[in-house]
């Protein structure tokens, strides 16, 4: 009895959790495919197809931004700086790309060598450096990626940002 207590409330739970998500998954009743263009007809994502606009097309320049981009947040971009900013990132995607594959890489033989019999500190010591290294490749390619999106932005654009980050920075 007790269990099947247990059982149903665990079952109301993720219902309770899941249903949120689904919702706020669907598109409105009266969404139009310019509202949003990358969810009609079960078309499935593909992150090389986003460009400047984001996953959920030109939506994403109004407001919804990947957490390295939250800074364009409301400056009302031209099409000028959109287009000038896919073609940074376009620009970046197979270096990033390129080191996500070594991350990749790193972590399964991390998980292989830890889980065999001929565990090697040498080698740990090799993939941990690969690892590290990919990591600050990728740290870097964000940081000139964001400088150079800083640039395409007008003077009062890039003041609007400044003074954002500057109350980030009071917060803590």
């Amino acid at each position: 009895m007790k269990s099947a207590r247990i059982a149903a409330f665990t079952v109301a739970g993720g219902l309770a959790l899941a249903v949120p998500f689904f919702v706020s998954a669907q598109a409105a009743p009266d969404a139009t495919p310019q509202a949003a263009p990358s969810r009609m007809m079960g078309q499935q994502h593909a992150h090389w197809r986003h460009g400047a606009e984001g996953p959920r097309g030109g939506e994403a320049m109004a407001g919804r931004y990947g957490h390295g981009d939250r800074f364009l947040r409301g400056l009302n971009l031209s099409d000028q700086q959109r287009d000038r900013i896919f073609e940074i990132r376009h620009a970046a995607a197979p270096k990033m790309r390129e080191q996500a594959k070594v991350l990749r890489e790193t972590r399964s033989e991390f998980a292989q060598l830890a889980l065999s019999s001929d565990y090697d500190e040498a080698k740990v010591r090799t993939l941990a450096d690969r690892n590290a290294q990919a990591i600050s490749e990728m740290a870097q390619l964000r940081a000139r990626n964001m400088n150079e999106i800083y640039k395409v932005l007008t003077p009062e654009q890039q003041a609007k940002v400044q003074e954002r980050m500057s109350r980030r920075a009071q917060r803590g």
